[in-house]
């Protein structure tokens, strides 16, 4: 039996009539008698957390195709090929017949550190940064000041965003610059990777957009504001390939340790729960 971790493909026949899985070739393997019930995930030395994920997922695989009226499984057929692939942690694909029927997704939410989506604690960027046409990038740093040319600047400090000036008068302008304060606030900490795209509002985001555009960036693109790579869909600023809500650097580390504790024997948990 191979080891089950990351990019593991594997594939199990699947008996519709009696419920049990078999290898291809016959020959014993642990995953099967772990999945049919004659193994007990404990008493294996090699049986990890993928496979009892593996072995979740298949079983809520059966389950689907009855409670969802689906035809992966068709009632005068005996046997089926099962197909598990293993992209990562939060990422697995099942097939029946080479057929793709199942991805499950799993967000390594419960070990994200508390105060992840934080806008209030100091700004990570200290270098500025002008516009770079060549990459479509800038850093937005603390001790940045923008004249927003109405009379108004805001400057970057540490923590916050402050407002200097006193304007032209101009409610329009007035409410203007309230928003951009605090759009820019959440635009800089989401850039910094401290906290969702979410924080950044609606109604903030014309503004924001405006801003960056005059700074030269060209938004209809991705582009990258402090490292972040960055796009603009459906109107919201976004970080350019990211599927979950949580930035993708704070998201990749809670990932590992989640691939880590998946990659443990069962056998190291006896006497506990061996569901992941």
């Amino acid at each position: 039996m191979s080891i089950t971790g990351i990019g593991s493909v594997q594939t199990y026949i699947y008996n519709s009539q009696t419920g049990k899985l078999s290898t291809k070739d016959g020959s014993s393997d642990e995953f099967v008698d772990y999945f049919n019930g004659t193994l007990s995930g404990e008493d294996s030395e090699t049986l990890n957390g993928y496979d009892s994920c593996k072995k979740y997922n298949i079983e809520t695989l059966i389950d689907l195709n009855g409670a969802l009226g689906k035809t992966w499984f068709q009632p005068d057929v005996n046997e089926y090929e099962i197909t598990c692939e293993i992209v990562n942690g939060g990422e697995t694909s099942y097939s029946v017949n080479g057929k793709k029927v199942l991805t499950n997704y799993v967000a390594a939410t419960h070990l994200l550190p508390p105060g992840w989506n934080d806008t209030k604690s100091p700004y990570k960027t200290h270098q500025s940064k002008a516009y770079d046409a060549a990459t479509n990038s800038m850093n937005i740093a603390v001790g940045d000041v923008f004249d927003l040319g109405n009379g108004y600047k805001l400057r970057v400090c540490e923590d916050y965003i402050e407002t200097t000036g006193y304007g032209t008068g101009s409610a329009e302008d007035d409410e203007k610059v309230r928003h951009l304060e605090y759009g820019l606030n959440a635009l800089i900490h989401f850039a910094d990777q401290q906290c969702s795209s979410l924080a950044i509002w609606q109604e903030h985001t014309p503004m924001l957009l405006s801003l960056l555009q005059e700074l030269g960036i060209d938004t209809s693109r991705e582009f990258t504001l402090n490292e972040t790579k960055c796009i603009v869909q459906n109107g919201k600023i976004q970080e350019a390939g990211n599927k979950w809500v949580v930035p993708s650097t704070i998201y990749n580390k809670a990932l590992r340790q989640y691939e880590e504790l998946l990659a443990r024997p069962l056998s190291s948990r006896r006497g506990s729960s061996s569901k992941e």
